[in-house]
Order: structure tokens, then C-alpha cells, then sequence
């Protein structure tokens, strides 16, 4: 096996914090988390205490990392739209790399017990159209003004609620006398 981050082959198992079984690279210490065995830890796992991490996340131009087991490209993924932490994922191999401090990222975040939803195609789409609709609110909220956007949302809201919305949509966009 080699390290996707350093390329070394010194590799040894560990419990990383809340015991969850991986492989720690002995070069970087980076941790190699299969899936599997990840669903396995979850399933007996006590409750862990999120502890406050105040390390360096790994940011988005690193380099694209080759899967430790199977020696193809990993995919790069989001885990929130709201913080720069990214995982390397490796379908094939059904794994996670972590780099040094992700691990205790993802238990500040409380997404620790989450990381096979975080690799679904359905938790990355939604990334991305939760990403869409900001920067379209972001766009409105700038072409209108923020006292306008806000009445318009507020309006939206209230249509949405009215049994004749199509009438009073068309009502709206009828040419006034």
C-alpha cells in the first residue's frame, strides 16, 4: 500500500480517537479508512466527545491523490459548502484518506459519524444545489437591493400558501389599466 499524500509504504494499524480502525501513514499521518470497517466501528461505537480542533484544514489545490489500494485517481469532495475541509475518496476501494487533523475536523463538525453519507453522490448533488441557490440569492439580492430581496422572498413565501397562486401570478403579470 502506498500513501496517497507522501507516497510512503510505512503503513501500520491503528485506532485513531474514538476508536475508530484504520492505517496510519508513519511518514505524514495520514489514516486510511475503509468503509467496511468504518460501518462496522459505527454500528458499536461509544459516544465520542467532539473535541474543539484548531489545526490547518487541507485546502482544495493540492494536487489529486492516487488510491492507496488500487493505484487510480481518488475523487476530491466537499464535506459542508460552509468550511474548505475536503476528503479523498476512493470508490473502488470503497475508502477515505485523511490527512493529519481531518479526522478531528469531521468530530468538531459532528460529522464524524457520518462519512459514508458525506461520499454519496445524494450528499454531494445536495452540496451542490444548496451552492446554486446561494449564488442565485446572492445574484437577486444584489440586482434588487437587501430591502427589496427580502420583501420578494417574503412575497414568494406567501404565494406559495395561496390556493389560486397561478390566478394570482397571472393577475400580477396582467398589464395594468
Amino acid at each position: 500500500m502506498m500513501c496517497p499524500a507522501c507516497g510512503s509504504r510505512h503503513f501500520a494499524p491503528v485506532k485513531i480517537e474514538g476508536g475508530l480502525p484504520a492505517e496510519r501513514c508513519a511518514d505524514c499521518h495520514g489514516a486510511w479508512v475503509e468503509l467496511e470497517r468504518y460501518r462496522d466501528w459505527r454500528r458499536t461505537r461509544p459516544q465520542v466527545a467532539a473535541p474543539e480542533y484548531a489545526g490547518e484544514i487541507s485546502q482544495v489545490n493540492e494536487p489529486v491523490r492516487v488510491c492507496a489500494t488500487t493505484g487510480r485517481l481518488m475523487t476530491r469532495i466537499k464535506v459542508s459548502n460552509d468550511n474548505p475541509l475536503r476528503l479523498d475518496y476512493s470508490a473502488m476501494a470503497q475508502a477515505v484518506w485523511l490527512d493529519k487533523g481531518e479526522w478531528e475536523r469531521l468530530l468538531a463538525m459532528g460529522l464524524h459519524d457520518q462519512l459514508d453519507a458525506i461520499v454519496s453522490e445524494r450528499w454531494q448533488n445536495d452540496l451542490k444545489h444548496a451552492a446554486s441557490r446561494e449564488r442565485a440569492d446572492k445574484a437577486m439580492r444584489l440586482r434588487f437591493g437587501d430591502a427589496a430581496y427580502e420583501q420578494l422572498v417574503q412575497m414568494r413565501s406567501w404565494l406559495t400558501a395561496q390556493p389560486n397562486q397561478s390566478e394570482m401570478i397571472a393577475f400580477l403579470n396582467a398589464k395594468a389599466d
